[in-house]
């Protein structure tokens, strides 16, 4: 219990910290924090230095690994600004952060024609910030979210996320929560880039065999939904791009016999997420063990 108080206290500190301090010297704060992150972090360097040697089959320099894992602990640490910012915002001030936008029609386009829209992203960018746009420029959207350990902060983060017009699915029973939410004419919105410990489908990503999950397909499929592929691109601090790739309409799509419409789903799904992160690889979340379910051998190697 006294753990749980102390983490507390260390959230309402640092949301305080953050709320209080001026943006230009909190840009610096953290970019500093960083580069420390990157220095002391020693596990999850070594497993953004596999990842990275396993994704480009050691074509990339040491310099070129260090500048993305170092950018990527950057990208990291915006990100945990925005999670707390986001939290006492207006709705304007937040969808003010997005200065750009490409591609943008896709969404509006698909609501317009009553389709249903399933958001399909990664830990990528401004993350924390990509799926409050939509849900205050477009309307609700229920995002697939696991619990996290300490409650007081759970109560927290749900309060923000309801007030950014983010319904929490709890991840263990989120299957019932994407299907009432899609019969309710609400977004769904699913971060698809991580290693699936149960479950999920075999993919190519980066050329190696991985996993993911086959929820947005399955459900793509159940209601002839739009698969929106969506990122939001970091600029710089508090500014951000939105880049939405071209949807995966399972109504214009051609399944011949011998394929598995979900793998396919699945893959082309990967396929977009590959190409982002190929074109500006540093805005990634390399510490975790993507290929680990068949390649787990690449970390050990790190060690």
């Amino acid at each position: 219990m006294f753990r749980i108080y102390r983490r507390y206290v260390f959230y309402i500190f640092f949301r305080g910290l953050f709320k209080y301090t001026p943006n230009i010297i909190l840009k610096y704060i953290l970019s500093f924090l960083a580069w420390v992150m990157y220095l002391v972090s020693r596990e999850h360097k070594k497993i953004a230095q596999a990842n990275l040697k396993f994704a480009y089959d050691n074509t990339l320099s040491e310099e070129e690994k260090k500048s993305i894992i170092k950018t990527s602990y950057k990208s990291l640490l915006f990100n945990l600004f925005e999670f707390f910012e986001n939290q006492y915002l207006s709705q304007e001030e937040i969808l003010a952060k997005m200065k750009y936008r490409i591609n943008e029609d896709v969404v509006f386009d698909a609501l317009k024609q009553k389709r249903k829209v399933i958001i399909a992203t990664a830990h990528y960018g401004g993350w924390e910030l990509a799926l409050p746009y939509v849900a205050l420029q477009y309307g609700p959207v229920a995002v697939v979210n696991r619990k996290m350990d300490n409650p007081l902060i759970q109560k927290e983060y749900v309060k923000a996320r309801n007030r950014n017009n983010i319904i929490m699915l709890d991840k263990k029973s989120a299957a019932k929560g994407m299907v009432k939410a899609l019969k309710n004419e609400q977004v769904v919105a699913v971060v698809i880039d991580q290693n699936t410990r149960k479950g999920g489908i075999d993919i190519e990503f980066f050329g190696k065999r991985a996993t993911a999950t086959d929820a947005t397909s399955r459900l793509a499929l159940k209601f002839d939904a739009v698969i929106v592929p969506l990122f939001a691109v970091m600029k710089d601090f508090r500014e951000y791009e939105l880049v939405v790739h071209d949807p995966v309409d399972v109504m214009k799509i051609d399944f011949s016999e011998d394929e598995d419409p979900i793998q396919k789903l699945t893959q082309l799904q990967a396929n977009i997420i590959e190409k982002q992160v190929r074109a500006l690889p540093h805005q990634w979340f390399w510490q975790h063990k993507r290929w680990k379910r068949y390649h787990n051998e690449i970390y050990k190697n790190e060690q």
